[in-house]
């Protein structure tokens, strides 16, 4: 479908429309409006927009989209599907916008940014309701994911959404309802919604570890080894040669003396 054709549009400031896919029901045609994504949190950004009511005669009448009041658990299970590894957690403030209140529920994925899944149900007031004029409901939810997004900006998308659907009786508008008498009163207390108390997982750190290079410094050569000394004057005493004198140069040896032949011997 072209973009003109969209069933909804966000407030200023929010991404563009990159395609939109329409599948029709027997009671309702669905529309998948994939908006443009910047975010490395696993996903695409999407605003997907249900009107029932809507008769197609092309499709069989077993062909039908379930048609569900909004319930915790199930807002839950659709938050976390739609943005896996991101532990979701639902606001408590109170917001509405031109067609009523809406919730939402946030959470910060792995590299800091802020994600929401926000959802809201827009019927048609009971009194514009009669036999010639069916009830028509718009069921929305958007899921999106900036970086350097904040809460106020993330649900100011939802704020200024505008449903361009056409109704016979003329408007989406909702009458305004009074606030519930249990507010204030004794004996009726009022506590989170089990979406909101679940606790808070802690976001996954990446830790990045730095290497210092060291340079590498050459081994020392190798010293020359001395020999050992000879025995100083406290090694043992060699005697002198016969006739040497000490602190003289060489000694003088005598010579052998031969006895001489007896009388009458030949020599």
């Amino acid at each position: 479908m072209p973009p003109e054709a969209a069933f909804a549009s966000l407030g200023p400031g929010t991404p563009a429309v990159v395609s939109i896919v329409q599948t029709s029901y027997a009671n309702a045609t669905r529309q998948a409006i994939a908006l443009a994504t910047d975010s490395a949190a696993p996903g695409q950004n999407e605003l997907r927009v249900d009107i029932y009511g809507i008769s197609n005669a092309g499709a069989g009448l077993e062909n039908t989209l379930a048609d569900r009041p909004l319930n915790e658990e199930q807002l839950a299970s659709e938050a976390q599907a739609a943005l896996p590894g991101v532990p979701m957690h639902r606001s408590l403030t109170f917001v509405q916008n031109q067609y009523g209140p809406f919730g939402y529920a946030l959470g910060r994925a792995v590299r800091g940014e802020l994600c929401l899944y926000a959802w809201q149900r827009i019927a048609t007031p009971d009194l514009d309701v009669t036999l010639f004029n069916r009830r028509a409901t718009v069921s929305v939810r958007l899921r999106l994911c900036r970086p350097g997004a904040t809460e106020t900006s993330l649900v100011a998308a939802m704020m200024g959404l505008n449903v361009n659907a056409a109704l016979s009786s003329g408007s989406w508008s909702q009458e305004p309802k009074p606030l519930s008498p249990d507010i204030g009163a004794a004996g009726a207390p009022i506590g989170p919604s089990p979406m909101a108390a679940a606790p808070s997982q802690p976001v996954p750190v990446r830790t990045v570890i730095r290497y210092k290079r060291v340079p590498v410094r050459a081994a020392p050569p190798p010293q020359p080894v001395s020999p050992a000394p000879f025995p100083g004057a406290g090694g043992p005493a060699i005697p002198l040669p016969p006739g040497a004198q000490p602190g003289v140069g060489t000694p003088t040896v005598p010579a052998p003396v031969i006895p001489a032949p007896p009388q009458g011997a030949q020599p």
